[in-house]
């Protein structure tokens, strides 16, 4: 079987959705497929790097709770974007969205339950602290004297999350990972890369709705959303450039 085909096959069954895994494939470039190869190391039907069911945790033995975004929306309500590496949005433009207004609820539904801190993408940090959850740190983007924002990457949120942490005199522990359905095995082993235990929560459901509305375009839907997920992949392994 060629490598096209056993991707479809691999993603076909991570999904359970033979025609999205076929469409993102063949929206691949030769060159990300020969990269995709080397990230499963030539074994993609087996390979952990594939994965989209995350690696759990049992709820009690969470130590902290971190918290990546998925996508915003425009405060004006409408549908423009912005585009992966483009310029970011003005922090007054912007609003949660509904997907990260799901990941602060099931994120305060867990600390009601499991009393530790939480480290929050801004985004979620904004929904929690309307839902009045305490002991949580946000996030932030970073922001230049010129007022230039620079969205943080996962990995930008993972390393930054550690600082501000160690700032308050609090290590992770086993950090207890909540992300969107299939960005959350990256979240998992992004916290790992930047020197975490880290592993989602069992027992959570995830949310996996995609925003057909959000101010990314690229999590907007799977099909745009899996070839950026695989470079963050490949990132990882040391095999590419930055990615959100």
């Amino acid at each position: 079987m060629d490598t096209r085909s056993q991707l479809t096959r691999r993603l076909s069954s991570e999904f359970d959705d033979e025609q999205s895994a076929a469409r993102i494939v063949s929206s691949l470039s030769d060159e990300t497929v020969v990269k995709v190869e080397a990230l499963a190391d030539g074994d993609i039907a087996n390979s952990a790097w594939l994965n989209y069911e995350p690696s759990t945790v049992p709820a009690d033995e969470v130590d902290s709770l971190w918290v990546f975004s998925f996508g915003y929306r425009f405060a004006s309500g409408s549908l423009a974007a912005a585009s992966l590496g483009g310029a970011v949005p003005s922090m007054v433009d912007l609003v949660p969205g509904p997907t990260n207004e799901a990941l602060a609820h099931l994120a305060a539904a867990f600390v009601a339950e499991h009393s530790v801190p939480i480290v929050a993408q801004w985004e979620v940090a904004r929904v929690l602290d309307q839902l009045g959850v305490k002991n949580v740190i946000s996030v932030e983007p970073d922001i230049s004297a010129d007022g230039t924002v620079t969205y943080l990457s996962t990995a930008g949120v993972a390393a930054k999350g550690l600082q501000l942490m160690g700032a308050h005199g609090k290590p992770p522990g086993h950090a207890g990972i909540l992300c969107f359905s299939e960005h959350a095995e990256r979240g998992v082993l992004t916290a790992r890369a930047a020197g975490m235990t880290a592993d989602a929560p069992d027992g959570v459901i995830l949310p996996a709705a995609y925003d057909p509305e959000s101010g990314q375009d690229w999590t907007r839907q799977r099909e745009t959303w899996i070839p950026v997920d695989l470079l963050g992949r490949m990132i990882l392994k040391g095999a590419s450039s930055p990615v959100t």
